[in-house]
């Protein structure tokens, strides 16, 4: 029977009351404002900007990612991903962004963040051709690299605290919000573990007033309403020698930002249900289809890009709340406190203990999900050895352990980054892995039921190549069988005269032979299919025998779903 997380109060569907949702919305994005306030504030100093041109590109970041926040928990042709994704400015265009302002100022970064927006349409375009890269080790290893790179400088701001405060601020705010949330967690139902952010950090701000830890005057002197006024007086792209210069750097690193939030779009899936489902790609291409858009308004808003926060599924696992209308409340929070400055100041006067205790349990429990993802992608030896020699190599360059004398310049940029290293080695280590285990064979058929006999030889010809049984054989040819039936079943009437096409690849995988029927078909999930069926006593209509017969003879499968392509991986063992 498949397992039911009862953390979940609120599902994607689910539409919780109005005041419940704005709360939720509320605790979704107040850490973000705060972190968004220093990111661009980081920018514009490195970048040598204003004051004028800061006080713009909050306000409208604060903008884009309400638009963006309302708009992904919508799905719409190809953008969107039906899911409650908070959009943020992220730290990791810090440097890129800084020299894209030194360089040619303002218009010189909206230019690059739109050429790297065109590239992210043709990246997500072709995912599918990716999805031996994108796999659950990948996706798993960086939540944890995000985890173990991003708590340490955290941490090190946790002193952060107005002049006049006690010494002891710090460590009693800190613990204090950090053992709310512990607590809540363990002691209390779902129903009030979904208010545990807003409790603690509430607390946090009482406590911390009489110990001086709380910035009045910040509050006091913001103004109530106001609107920048936009940076940009002409348009003149100066596309020198710099700008080529900064463009490989900034593509790379929304490349990087886009294979993390890969990983917590996809784990998202998997967490935001009571019942799990199987991972939807065509989730994945809407929801960074949509930020590449995104992207390109901030570019015309002269603003910083945005990208997909890395806590989703953290915060779904924490609060129990996954509802899309929260996601909406969280957006319009966004857009409106753009124009109350001081609602911004009351935000960003948050202890910074307080929110550093937030930040960490967040953290904490998105490694444990990450951790999660890879043992349920399955963790042998060698998969234990990338993932090791991964997380340590992200871990030394995060901290200057690994010949910190031989980086400089560019390459110093992308490679201090413990996140972005991690990353590459996970990727390369598993394309490794990918290209010194067994050869694929292949064959091409049309997708149809008259396809069946030329499976069935393939599979017969490869699994007595492997030496493998009378009894194995016929459990594989079997398989292939109804593999393909359930295929034929997701299409609708009169697709088999379309001349889509269907590629079967087949391997050794230890030993066990893995089956990978590629092709083009409309309808549900099969390995939901399957995990629905597990729950059902008997069987309600013939076109279930396919799907319960596969799950019979096949050890695991997995159906992955692109907007171009159907790609369903089985594994069948072989019989003693």
């Amino acid at each position: 029977m498949a397992a039911v997380n009862e953390q979940i109060v609120y599902q994607p569907d689910d539409r919780p009351s109005h005041p419940i949702s704005f709360v939720h919305g509320f605790q979704d994005v107040m850490t973000r404002m705060a972190a968004m306030a220093g990111t661009t504030a980081i920018v514009a100093v490195a970048g040598d900007q204003s004051e004028d041109y800061l006080s713009w590109i909050f306000f409208s970041a604060l903008v884009v990612c309400g638009i963006g926040h309302i708009l992904i928990t919508l799905h719409f042709w190809r953008f969107g991903s039906g899911y409650a994704l908070s959009i943020a400015t992220t730290s990791a265009f810090i440097t890129v962004a800084a020299s894209a302002l030194l360089a040619g100022g303002p218009v010189t970064l909206s230019a690059l963040m739109v050429i790297s927006a065109l590239i992210q349409f043709v990246f997500v375009s072709r995912l599918s051709l990716l999805r031996r890269i994108m796999t659950p080790l990948v996706a798993g290893t960086v939540l944890m690299l995000l985890s173990v790179t991003v708590i340490p400088p955290v941490l090190r701001t946790l002193p952060n605290l107005p002049e006049g405060s006690l010494i002891a601020t710090a460590p009693v705010l800190g613990g204090m919000t950090l053992l709310i949330l512990l607590g809540m967690r363990l002691f209390t139902s779902p129903k009030w573990q979904q208010y545990s952010p807003v409790i603690a950090v509430l607390i946090g701000c009482v406590v911390a007033i009489p110990m001086g830890a709380f910035d009045f005057q910040k509050v006091i002197d913001a103004p109530w309403i106001g609107i920048p006024a936009y940076p940009i007086s002409e348009f003149e792209l100066n596309l020198g020698a710099a700008f080529w210069a900064i463009l490989p750097g900034f593509v790379i690193v929304n490349m990087a930002t886009m294979i993390n939030s890969i990983s917590d779009t996809v784990i998202i899936q998997q967490v935001a249900w009571r019942r799990p489902r199987a991972t939807d790609f065509r989730v994945v291409q809407g929801a960074h289809n949509l930020i590449a858009l995104i992207n390109i308004l901030a570019a015309a808003l002269a603003t910083l890009p945005a990208a997909i926060g890395a806590s989703n599924a953290a915060r779904s696992l924490l609060t129990g709340v996954a509802s899309r209308r929260k996601g909406v409340y969280g957006g319009l929070i966004l857009i409106a406190v753009a124009f109350l400055p001081k609602v911004v100041a009351l935000i960003t006067a948050i202890p910074r203990p307080v929110l550093v205790a937030y930040i960490v349990f967040l953290l904490a429990l998105l490694f444990v999900q990450g951790m999660s993802s890879v043992v349920r992608g399955g963790l042998d030896s060698k998969k234990a050895a990338v993932l090791g020699v991964s997380l340590w190599i992200g871990i030394g360059f995060e901290n200057g352990w690994i010949l910190p004398e031989l980086l400089s310049g560019t390459l110093e940029t992308l490679l201090s980054n413990g996140m972005t290293t991690g990353a590459i080695s996970v990727i390369l280590l598993s394309l490794l892995l990918e290209f010194i285990s067994n050869r694929r064979r292949r064959l091409s058929v049309a997708m149809a039921a008259s396809s069946l006999p030329e499976i069935d030889e393939f599979l017969t010809d490869f699994s007595n190549g492997a030496s493998w049984n009378e009894a194995s054989v016929n459990r594989l040819r079997s398989a292939g069988e109804e593999t393909l039936s359930c295929l034929l079943s997701q299409q609708g009437e009169g697709e088999e005269e379309t001349g889509k096409r269907l590629v079967v690849s087949v391997r050794r995988a230890d030993d066990d032979i893995e089956m990978e029927f590629a092709a083009t078909s409309e309808g549900g999930n099969v390995e939901d299919k399957l995990a629905y069926l597990s729950d059902q006593p008997q069987i309600y209509d013939e076109e279930e025998i396919s799907f319960r017969l596969l799950r019979y003879y096949a050890s695991s499968v997995q159906h992955h779903k692109y907007h171009d392509i159907d790609i369903i991986t089985v594994r069948v063992a072989q019989s003693s």
